[in-house]
């Protein structure tokens, strides 16, 4: 009876000593579609909510090339100390959902359906383009610069419909790499009132390009991202990106600590507020002051 006793023992203290040394060795890998200040600010949130855990956290950047994102999430996958992925961005989750099946996954700033898989949570902070036209109304001629991107379709084709009924002119270019965008910002007509960019990674990572042609026109960049807006854009509306990471964050900690992802229901962030490069947006003549105070929200100057 002692014998057992003592095997009952040595058998619990070895569990708990592996759940321990689990713990304390897991891994939390982040995928980033393609670096760019926005997903900068993500990441930081994301490492400050966990800063004070044992998790060690490994970020892999894709560099907007969907054949090494299947290979950064074919290795987490393989990682055995690999505990919880956290992919950002639409694309981004749903190859990782397709490729994963048997490891935590939460998506991050994601539209995703996860009814069909217990192990996936996530958060969404999309801000429905027409939101941020409907309370810009000044802008009238509009160059919208888009990528080839999938997920970006059916916001262009919403923007097109609210445009319609709402006296609007849009300027449509779709680019397929970044060595497109200088001329395609270029040629854009000589009358519109601003350029408008979606939550889309591959234009939003040549920025600078975009904020130079507007300055020469004196027409604001309007923007979905604060990134974007730290990096130049004139203007935009959304959640705060190190907010987004935060709460994301926050999630990883929760199943750290015990927590199954079934229990943390998916969820949409909708603080959304107006981020205004103070420099940028004092250089265009499009928009006022005065119009910023009239879409009655909060105004964080950059």
């Amino acid at each position: 009876m002692l014998l057992f006793i003592r095997s009952c023992i040595t058998a619990i203290s070895f569990v708990l000593f592996f759940n321990i040394s689990f713990a304390q060795a897991a891994k939390i890998g982040i995928i980033v579609p393609l670096e760019h200040e926005a997903m900068n600010q993500i990441v930081l949130g994301i490492e400050e909510s966990l800063k004070d855990t044992d998790a060690e956290i490994e970020v892999k950047n894709a560099h907007g090339d969907a054949n090494i994102m299947a290979s950064l999430i074919k290795q987490m996958r393989d990682d055995e100390d690999m505990q919880i992925i956290m992919p950002i961005g639409t694309s981004t989750s749903q190859m990782t959902m397709a490729h994963i099946k048997n490891k935590i996954i939460i998506c991050v700033a994601a539209i995703i359906d996860n009814s069909s898989n217990s192990l996936v949570t996530g958060l969404n902070d999309e801000v429905p383009i027409t939101a941020s036209i409907a309370k810009l109304r000044a802008l009238k001629k509009i160059a919208v610069i888009y990528s080839a991107n999938e997920k970006i379709t059916p916001e262009i084709e919403e923007l097109k419909t609210y445009a319609k009924g709402h006296e609007i002119s849009l300027h449509l270019s779709m680019i397929q790499n970044l060595t497109d965008l200088p001329s395609v910002v270029k040629s854009a007509p000589d009358d519109i009132d601003s350029f408008l960019i979606l939550k889309d990674h591959l234009v939003v990572s040549g920025i600078n390009i975009i904020t130079k042609e507007a300055l020469k026109r004196k027409i604001p960049v309007v923007a979905s991202d604060e990134g974007s807006v730290i990096n130049g854009a004139s203007l935009a509306i959304g959640v705060a990106e190190k907010e987004i990471g935060a709460a994301s964050g926050l999630m990883a900690r929760d199943i750290l600590n015990g927590k199954k992802p079934s229990e943390i229901p998916y969820k949409t962030l909708d603080k959304m507020v107006l981020f205004v490069n103070k420099i940028a947006f004092d250089k265009q003549k499009t928009l006022t002051r005065e119009m910023l105070k009239e879409t009655g929200m909060e105004v964080i100057e950059k």
